[in-house]
């Protein structure tokens, strides 16, 4: 029982949390705001819709007295921001910004009724002032959002994953099958991140943010090797795992390993161009096998 109310389970939802709302704080901020506004509004229908289940979630699922433990149990633990998903953030935002742009008080049986887009108080309000909230919405969204134009790929098969995933998912989990290891991969490009929409039960060490945002930034030898020292100096573990999966630096290869070792990684997949081979080959790794331009590597214990 003394496991259950552990305040490190605070800590390690929040940081959850954080994780998974990576790259759109503006968008959930607003929609908590949005949330207020309906309790604050005493708006029912929208209160039913969204405000009272968003509380039942923060005493159940959101709960980290609950919710930890509960997935440590059954083994989920390594993926519990993947529940952050289910905040309706788009849903409500796009329908307050409907709302905004297009609804104003009317009467019905001669009461005045006062949807949410009168919270601006605007019983008319002008095509230019319209206009001007849409193109003000537009921008923000361009400017805080992310385009999701780069990681779009055309689906081959029934699946709605490029055709050379499920092969790499077949190589990963019959080689777990034989060894007994857990599939926690370390993946060199975001295009592999596919894997986990594919076969949930193979997890990653890193995600999307980790993978487009860590980035030395440096271009010369001599500076290159200074931040990898103070990396493993900080033990910036999963920065370094990026360095070597995603920037193609070869680093010490005991620190990659004690790095690996901190997240349970037990598998590497490479693109055949990315030329680091030798280096895991170096570190302990096994090729396990290729698929279309990826190869599969095992570290060995």
């Amino acid at each position: 029982m003394n496991s259950i109310f552990q305040l490190s389970n605070v800590q390690f939802l929040a940081e959850a949390f954080l994780s998974s709302i990576s790259g759109i704080k503006e968008f959930a901020l607003l929609y908590l705001i949005c949330i207020l506004v309906f309790f604050f509004f005493r708006k029912k229908f929208l209160n039913a819709a969204f405000g009272w289940p968003f509380v039942f979630m923060c005493l159940t699922i959101f709960n980290p007295f609950v919710i930890v433990p509960f997935s440590e149990l059954v083994g989920l633990t390594n993926r519990i921001r993947r529940i952050f998903w289910l905040l309706p953030i788009n849903l409500v935002l796009a329908y307050v910004f409907t709302c905004i742009l297009t609804i104003t008080p009317h009467k019905d049986k001669g009461m005045l009724i006062t949807p949410p887009a009168s919270v601006l108080r605007q019983k008319n309000v002008s095509f230019a002032c319209r206009a001007a909230l849409f193109i003000s919405i537009i921008a923000a969204v361009m400017i805080f959002g992310n385009s999701v134009i780069p990681h779009m790929q055309i689906s081959h098969n029934i699946y709605k994953v490029d055709d050379v995933i499920p092969e790499i998912a077949d190589i990963l989990n019959e080689d777990s099958d034989e060894t007994g290891l857990d599939t926690v991969v370390l993946y060199s490009d975001t295009s592999l991140l596919e894997l986990r929409v594919y076969d949930a039960s193979i997890s990653g060490a890193l995600d999307r943010h980790e993978l487009l945002s860590y980035s030395p930034k440096i271009s010369d030898e001599e500076a290159i090797q200074k931040t990898v020292k103070q990396v493993i100096q900080s033990r910036a573990w999963l920065y370094l795992m990026t360095l070597v999966s995603r920037f193609h630096l070869e680093v010490d290869t005991d620190a990659f390993r004690t790095a690996c070792q901190a997240y349970n990684v037990n598998y590497i997949i490479m693109h055949s161009d990315d030329g680091m081979g030798s280096f895991y080959e170096e570190a302990g790794c096994s090729l396990i096998g290729s698929a279309g331009d990826y190869e599969i590597y095992r570290i060995d214990s």
